[in-house]
C-alpha cells in the first residue's frame, strides 16, 4: 500500500479535467499521481507531498493524491459507496472544496452534487444516503437540503485564478486575491466570472 510520497515535481499534465503529476522521489522511483483539479500543487521542480490512495481495478492500478489526509480520507469515503468509482470520486472533489460537499451531504443537497461532470442524480442520492450520518453536525452550517446559495464551485475559482495570474497577479498577492473572491462569491454565487474578476480588482483598490 503506497500511502505517502514525497519526492520533486518533474510534471504537471493537464488532460480534459483530470492533472497527473510525476514525482521523482530522492531513491530515484518516480510515480504518476492523479490529483483533484483544485490541488495545491508546487512549481515544476519543487517538492512535492502528497497523502495517496492507490485503487486496483481489473484494467488499472492507479494512484491518486492529495494535499492533506483528510482529503484522502474523503475521497476514500466517496468510493466506498456502491457505484461510485476513483474517477467519480476525483471529478467531485475537483468541482466542490471539501467543506461545501459534507455540508451538502449532510443537508441532503444531491441536487448540487447531481451537477458534477458523471456522477447524475442516482449517484448523488446514493452518496448523500450512505454517508449523510457521518455528517449530521455539519447539517446546519449553511441552511437545509436544497439551499445551495453558499456553495461555491470551484471551477469559478479557477477560472478566477488563471485570470488574476494573467493580469499580472502571483505569489501570496494572487493567492489573496482569490481568497476575496471566494468570500464574494459565499455572498452572492449568481456572479459571473467577468462580475466577479471586476469586484477583486475593485477589493483591491
Amino acid at each position: 500500500m503506497i500511502s505517502y510520497i514525497k519526492g520533486k515535481m518533474l510534471s504537471i499534465n493537464r488532460e480534459d479535467k483530470n492533472i497527473t503529476v510525476e514525482v521523482l522521489l530522492s531513491s530515484g522511483l518516480g510515480y504518476f499521481v492523479l490529483v483533484p483539479s483544485n490541488s495545491e500543487l508546487p512549481k515544476k521542480g519543487e517538492e512535492i507531498v502528497l497523502f495517496t490512495s492507490f485503487q486496483v481495478r481489473d484494467d488499472s492500478q492507479t494512484l491518486y493524491g492529495f494535499n492533506k489526509p483528510a482529503g484522502r480520507k474523503f475521497f476514500e469515503s466517496l468510493i466506498s459507496v456502491s457505484g461510485i468509482g476513483p474517477k467519480i470520486g476525483l471529478a467531485i472533489l475537483s468541482t466542490y472544496s471539501m467543506r461545501d460537499l459534507q455540508i451538502m451531504i449532510a443537508s441532503g443537497d444531491h441536487k448540487s452534487l447531481s451537477r458534477v461532470s458523471g456522477l447524475g442524480s442516482k449517484g448523488s442520492q446514493k452518496i448523500v444516503l450512505e454517508l449523510q450520518s457521518k455528517y449530521e453536525d455539519m447539517k446546519g452550517a449553511f441552511g437545509t437540503a436544497g439551499e445551495s446559495k453558499h456553495i461555491i464551485d470551484q471551477n469559478l475559482l479557477k477560472e478566477l485564478k488563471a485570470a488574476l495570474r494573467s493580469l499580472g497577479f502571483s505569489g501570496k498577492g494572487l493567492n489573496d486575491a482569490v481568497e476575496k473572491g471566494e468570500t464574494i462569491l459565499r455572498k452572492d454565487t449568481s456572479l459571473g466570472i467577468e462580475d466577479l474578476i471586476k469586484k477583486v480588482l475593485l477589493s483591491n483598490d
